[in-house]
């Protein structure tokens, strides 16, 4: 709109001032050009508009837009005087604004002023650029760099350049001095700075064949083609051609001079010189994930030594360094991170932003793809400390690939771990931790029931596990793959023993949260929670359905406040296993689950082993071998009495193997509806020692297709 306004005003200025101006052959003029340039192509249109004011001399206004690419638009608007210092010589002076919508959509203004000396032979200008716009902010040309073992940080901007160019050239005697044709050669030189930038020195040749008085058009027009070359030491080679039409308007009849220095375009950079790249104020760079300041950087190879060697550099870094990885680490000891460091694997890109303006960019390890190794099947590859991080590598060997003790704030992220001895990650006590877009697979398989089951008689541990964390809070898991591990995923709390049968919590596990977890392939248990608090399971996923053995899916016990969302089960014995722990003084209670899908178990699709307060809804078994729910109730009240308080809705149960439901001791309060389909029976009890029972109270309705399920018909219809 701006450009538009500006081509309106140079319009109703020619059409009014056309008549006394050509009294003199002082035409306004309208000028239509387009052209090629490296990058790209562009169209412009202008009006010049001259006054005479004494003697011949005169002043004008000049205006100018253009389209280029399609997508930058600039307009320049401006004023000048020239006078005849003699016969041959015109002198002038002149001053413009210029707009310009930069190809990032970002707008700049400048003003320039400009001296030209022109006759007909020779030429010589000189301009000055001076922008009126600040630097705009440019997110894509952040970047994060080392700088005297530092890492820094330079917000990306977008700059308009101030700037002198000059050129001197003129007609050469190609064409006689009368000749309605006119060739033209210039060179000249330009530099360009700006904030935070370097300078720009280049130099310009331009060449222009100008034809006057064609047929065709009216008296007084010419056709311009031109071909320019440029160099400099930021643009390099860079080249142009166009073809302009320059058309005077006014009276007829006219005798002016089609090449007179008084009607002669302006010849200037209209377009704002701009630079886009990283010239923002240099800054201290933080990690986005701590807000920590980044500290000494250091790089550790094979040929920064022995473990001890390497251990003594990262040492030395002092805290929050960022260590980075180049190439492949063989370790006969563990690695040992300091507080607050971050040790990057060659390739890998960790986030940071500027500690001023708050942007961010991606800092990226340009050493080599890092795969670090651990020769002692009795040390951990990498041990870490409070607000430390393991970044895009992978990990072999060692008795665990990652592991924590005390530390609170670790992040993995990015991380391959496989072949370990042990455990791929073990966390103990560890208060805030964020495994994400890892990999952990082809761990040690232990077959050994007596060495490897969990047992609550020695709850603090379940080995081999891929994730392990005892007595851990904060502890959150997403996007990871896990494959053929001996335990996916262990959160347990960490007690002591009190008694031979007794335990006593010391830490418990809270905060517990898994998001887009897929498990795969798990010997024993794909998730095993103990003894957990406010617990998350999102988007989990445990397909053990091409082992022949394996344990129960998932199973909570003694665990409470959980939330289950879209979680789904294949194989293994028992899908969902809810359990009471009785020694361990802890219940599984609120358990809330939303969208759940079972299938091809070797037993139950859920099993209740005394619990209460648990809600599920949408909620579909499958391929079954026994039964789509089993509710285990304790009658005697040594493992925690009846399960009660179940809540089922849009519960669905089809080709179970005996019964959609089966009720082993005594059940209460069982609420809600299921629908059982292409299966033997709707539901069974067992009749023997733990003989199964249904007590409602007022108000508590269990429906199995439709029809009501209590201790009234239960014995007629669960047999």
């Amino acid at each position: 709109m701006k450009n538009k306004n500006i081509f309106m005003a140079a319009l109703a200025s020619g059409t009014l001032l056309s008549g006394p101006v050509l009294a003199l052959d002082l035409r306004p003029q309208a000028e239509i050009e387009g052209g090629f340039f490296s990058g790209g192509s562009g169209a412009s249109g202008g009006f010049f508009l001259p006054f005479v004011v004494d003697s011949g001399n005169a002043i004008f206004i000049d205006t100018r837009g253009a389209i280029e690419n399609d997508a930058v638009r600039q307009g320049s608007i401006g004023a000048g005087y020239r006078f005849r210092a003699n016969e041959q010589w015109v002198i002038g002076a002149y001053g413009y604004y210029d707009y310009l919508k930069s190809t990032h959509g970002n707008s700049f203004s400048q003003v320039s002023f400009g001296l030209e000396a022109l006759s007909g032979d020779l030429e010589m200008r000189s301009n000055f650029y001076l922008p009126l716009t600040g630097a705009k902010a440019l997110s894509a040309f952040n970047a994060a760099y080392v700088r005297d073992h530092v890492l820094v940080f330079q917000e990306g901007k977008e700059r308009a350049r101030r700037g002198i160019d000059a050129e001197v050239g003129g007609r050469l005697p190609v064409f006689d001095e009368g000749s309605n044709v006119q060739l033209k050669v210039f060179g000249g030189s330009y530099w360009y700075g700006g904030r935070n930038l370097g300078d720009m020195f280049g130099a310009k040749l331009r060449a222009e064949l100008t034809f006057a008085d064609l047929p065709g058009l009216s008296e007084g027009s010419t056709v311009s083609l031109g071909v320019t070359g440029t160099y400099d030491n930021e643009d390099k080679l860079k080249g142009a051609v166009m073809a302009r039409l320059r058309i005077p308007f006014g009276a007829t009849g006219s005798t002016g001079d089609a090449f007179d220095p008084m009607t002669q375009r302006v010849e200037r950079a209209t377009r704002i010189r701009t630079h886009a790249g990283a010239t923002g104020d240099i800054e201290a760079a933080q990690f986005v994930d701590s807000g920590r300041n980044a500290g000494r950087v250091v790089t550790v190879s094979s040929a920064s030594g022995s473990a001890s060697d390497i251990n003594a550099l990262i040492g030395a870094a002092g805290t929050n360094a960022l260590i980075l990885a180049d190439g492949n680490l063989g370790l006969d000891r563990t690695l040992t991170l300091g507080n607050g460091q971050t040790l990057l694997g060659g390739g890998g890109a960790i986030t940071v932003r500027g500690a001023s303006s708050g942007a961010t960019a991606n800092f990226v390890n340009r050493g080599a793809a890092t795969t670090i190794t651990g020769y002692n099947p009795a040390q951990d590859v990498i041990a870490m400390a409070s607000g430390s991080t393991v970044s895009q590598l992978s990990i072999r060997g060692g008795l665990a690939g990652i592991s924590a003790t005390d530390a609170a704030g670790v992040t993995v992220d990015g991380v391959d771990i496989a072949a370990t001895s042990h455990d791929g990650i073990r966390f103990t006590r560890v208060n805030g931790a964020l495994v994400q877009d890892s990999r952990i697979h082809d761990l040690y398989i232990c077959e050994n029931n007596t060495s490897c089951e969990f047992s609550i008689y020695n709850p603090n541990k379940a080995p081999y596990a891929a994730i392990s964390s005892v007595g851990g809070r904060n502890i959150t898991v997403r996007d990871t793959v896990i494959d053929k591990v001996t335990y996916g995923v262990f959160a347990g709390g960490e007690f002591r023993k009190i008694s031979r049968t007794e335990y006593e919590m010391v830490t418990g596990t809270q905060n517990v949260t898994l998001d887009n977890v897929t498990i795969s392939n798990s010997r024993r248990e794909g998730v095993l929670l103990v003894a957990g608090k406010d617990v998350k399971l999102n988007r989990v996923t445990v397909d053990n359905s091409k082992q022949d053995r394996d344990m129960d899916l998932v199973a909570l016990q003694g665990t409470s406040n959980v939330a289950i969302n879209d979680m789904r089960l294949t194989g293994g014995i028992n899908g969902l296993m809810l359990v009471a722990s009785p020694n361990l003084n802890v219940e599984t209670t609120n358990v809330n689950v939303k969208g759940l899908q079972i299938d091809r178990t070797l037993k139950a699709g859920i099993f209740f082993n005394p619990v209460s307060g648990i809600s599920l809804e949408n909620v579909t078994v499958t391929n079954a071998g026994t039964y789509g729910a089993h509710i285990y109730g304790d009658a005697w009240g040594f493992l925690g009495g009846p399960v009660s308080n179940v809540v089922f809705k849009n519960i669905s149960v089809d080709k179970a193997g005996i019964a959609g439901l089966h009720f082993s001791g005594p059940a209460e309060d069982i609420k809600g509806n299921v629908s059982v389909t292409n299966t033997p029976k709707d539901c069974t009890l067992d009749t023997g020692w733990s003989a199964g029972t249904i007590t409602q109270s007022p108000g508590s309705l269990l429906t199995v297709n439709g029809t009501k399920l209590d201790q009234s018909n239960a014995a007629s219809r669960c047999r």
